[in-house]
């Protein structure tokens, strides 16, 4: 009789910095009760990965769960697979990281289930042909990757039977593919519409290997799947449907599989991912014109046919595509380099030992490696149907962690700050580095000299690590997603439209930069803070996007960066010559932003210093905006402030609170910054802080000299 293999793979997931609740109901509403399903069904086996976000929070809270899932890994029911610790995008991260990550899950699974784990979870499926040897370099035989991947290389899907076998610089790795038809059938459609596909899979190729790969969050976390998997008995139903057929079909180990069975051929996978992710990846235009062609594949009848001969992006184009991604990623490998050079120090210096046998990073504590690697977890570094970088408590949770590795190595200097001048984004410019053991300040003079990196060290807080608002291409369904939508769980969330509430679609714009600090506008005098915040349409002159010629220097503990240019601005009929100077300054304790603007005409025109601060929320029981008098005003609304010369922000949840200091004393704009993105639970608002807008108008011909300082200090309690 013909006769199937079943791999069911099951990945469970949480990102570094996601909020308490979200761990426990995902363990009450998924993790647990899939427990106790794969408990009651001893004949059928499973493939398991939790990442170790997941695995601490579980040591911690819910070790039971661990020594339930071991008990069925002792009993070889259960295989447990290895991973980046932190769950990183392995190709993006320094690969000295990537073996750390992958080691440091290898001797976890060791150590608490005695186990070898030879077969790994990729994160996201994100592959690049290096990752061969790196993988299999670091201890792992096997690998799972999307079906979609292996036919951008050419395989036939009829020929997905089996494992495959890979290379790279002659060092071997197997590679798994996913069954992307077991992907939307399961838990989607009947366990009966599942088995008939395994039915005619084992007919047509006896002895095939089938693998089913995915998020265990999508058997009770995604919306409504809960009562659909398990108060309505999907997942019983499934696993009998399984063992009832067992004269034919079986489920193994991807252990099992690679003893069982020989590979389907040598395959060489190019730069992929899953093929929603790669639509995720692709400018937003680009976007929009591959889902009009995708679209027009499915009407033609030939989107199966020849969906493959359209790849999408790749994830390294979310750093392309958002520059809060690219300021992400630019931090980790700068504080990656960090980490390695201490270690390289401390060994050098004796403190670690030296031969050959030592593996980098190894005389650096791991506490320190754990903050950094906790800092590459790749949630918050993107975005598809998932929050993902939209979502201020992911990306605050990656700086934290990140600045917190680098005060352990990098305290800075004893007094005074540093001065680096690098092309710290890779983007053919250089930037200036100001920092300090107190304050870090990151400035772009090819961005017209914007700061958009501010670290207050001693909370570990990237102060501007906000979000702008971007355009995004499913933005043009908010017209159809009906506020209060819901749907009866069965709908995958790739398909799902739902709006969480009304008037989303005002949200749906995108900034000309991003919403960092020292953002220089010249307004019209008429215009409103609602202008404002609108910049591309009234802006007379886009500072930000001019590229400043710079000079630095230190005096006396000061790190500077000085920019000057010549700006011609546009008044009715006539245009102004006017000469901006702007000077960063981080003197160990602060940062102070200069300005000097020189008109050689009566302009009518207004100059502002765009400054955002990310905050997780404007509720006033953890945030208080606070007046130099005292008074407080709410930070969920706008406001216009008169004469305003500092303005606090209190932070409860940092326990931190920000100063911003005006001279002279003005009138300043305050618009709460929010964005209209998409969630698997639809689409949503989402608070990323506040945009301050300090105003200064002009004197008939004459300079106007101001200036904008940010202190900061530990809230007391």
């Amino acid at each position: 009789m013909s006769h199937v293999s079943l791999v069911l793979c099951i990945h469970n997931h949480q990102p570094v910095g996601n909020l308490p609740w979200v761990f426990e109901d995902a363990h009450r509403m998924s993790y647990l009760p899939f427990l106790e399903a794969m408990e009651r069904h001893p004949s059928v086996k499973f493939s398991v990965h939790n990442t170790g976000p997941l695995l601490e929070w579980f040591e911690e809270h819910q070790p039971s769960y661990l020594d339930r899932l071991g008990a069925l890994a002792s009993e070889g029911r259960v295989e447990l697979l290895t991973g980046g610790f932190y769950e990183p995008i392995l190709p993006v991260i320094p690969e000295r990281d990537a073996r750390g990550q992958i080691a440091r899950m290898t001797r976890y699974l060791s150590a608490r289930f005695n186990v070898e784990a030879k077969g790994m979870w990729v994160a996201e499926r994100v592959w690049e042909p290096g990752l061969a040897r790196v993988l299999a370099q670091s201890g792992v035989e096997y690998v799972l990757l999307d079906d979609y991947e292996f036919r951008l290389a050419g395989v036939a899907n009829e020929d997905l039977t089996s494992y495959f076998v890979t290379e790279d610089q002659g060092v071997p790795l197997k590679v798994f593919p996913i069954s992307k038809k077991l992907r939307y059938l399961i838990p989607f459609a009947e366990p009966s519409e599942t088995i008939s596909h395994l039915k005619e899979l084992a007919d047509r190729s006896p002895g095939a290997v089938a693998v089913f790969g995915d998020d265990g969050e999508k058997f009770g976390v995604w919306p409504g799947t809960h009562q659909h998997v398990y108060t309505n008995g999907w997942l019983d139903r499934f696993l009998d449907a399984i063992a009832a057929n067992g004269d034919w079909l079986s489920t193994v180990t991807l252990a099992e599989a690679v003893e069982s069975a020989p590979p389907a051929g040598r395959v060489y996978l190019p730069t992929s991912s899953y093929p929603e992710m790669m639509e995720w990846a692709l400018p937003t235009p680009a976007r929009r014109e591959y889902e009009k062609f995708i679209e027009r594949l499915k009407h033609d009848g030939t989107y199966d046919a020849w969906s493959t001969m359209v790849s999408g992006g790749t994830w390294r184009g979310f750093v392309a595509k958002y520059e809060e991604t690219n300021f992400m990623v630019s931090k980790m490998r700068r504080v990656s380099e960090m980490v390695a050079a201490a270690g390289a120090a401390s060994t050098e210096s004796g403190a670690a030992s030296a031969d050959a046998g030592t593996s980098e990073g190894e005389s650096t504590p791991q506490s320190v490696l754990d903050e950094l690697w906790r800092g590459q977890c790749n949630c918050a570094y993107w975005h598809g149907v998932f929050g993902g970088i939209y979502l201020p408590h992911l990306r605050s949770a990656i700086y934290e962690h990140l600045l917190k590795a680098e005060n352990a190595i990098a305290p800075g200097p004893d007094s005074g700050a540093s001065i680096t001048v690098t092309d710290h984004d890779l983007d053919g410019h250089d930037e200036v580095l100001l920092e300090s053991r107190r304050l870090n300040a990151y400035v772009a003079p090819a961005r017209g000299g914007a700061v958009f990196e501010i670290d207050l060290r001693g909370v570990a807080w990237n102060a501007v690590a906000t979000m702008a608002r971007h355009s995004e291409a499913y933005h043009a369904l908010l017209e159809q997603a009906a506020s209060g939508n819901d749907h009866d769980g069965t709908v995958s969330i790739h398909d799902a439209v739902v709006a969480k509430e009304d008037g989303l679609a005002d949200l749906a714009v995108g900034d000309i930069v991003p919403r960092v600090a020292a953002i220089d506008h010249f307004f019209p005098e008429s215009c409103t803070l609602g202008d404002m915040l609108r910049p591309d349409e009234i802006d007379l002159l886009t500072a930000t996007g001019r590229r400043w010629a710079f000079t630095v220097r230190e005096n006396g503990g000061n790190a500077e960066v000085a920019m000057e240019e010549q700006l011609t601005l546009p008044s009715g009929d006539d245009a102004i010559e006017c000469a901006l100077t702007k000077t960063v300054r981080n003197d160990g304790e602060r940062l102070t932003v200069d300005y000097k603007v020189s008109p050689n005409a009566s302009s009518g025109l207004l100059f502002s210093s765009e400054w955002n601060i990310a905050l997780l929320t404007g509720i006033a029981d953890y945030t208080t905006l606070r007046m130099a008098d005292g008074e407080t005003v709410s930070a969920e609304a706008a406001h216009s402030l008169e004469g305003v010369s500092a303005l606090t922000i209190e932070d409860r949840l940092r326990g931190a609170k920000v100063t911003l200091s005006f001279e002279p004393a003005t009138e300043v704009r305050v618009q709460p910054l929010q964005t209209a993105s998409q969630s698997e639970g639809g689409f949503e608002r989402v608070y990323q802080g506040l945009s301050f807008f300090p105003v200064w108008g002009f004197e008939p011909e004459a300079d106007l000299v101001c200036s904008v300082t940010l202190e900061w200090e530990t809230l007391e309690g």
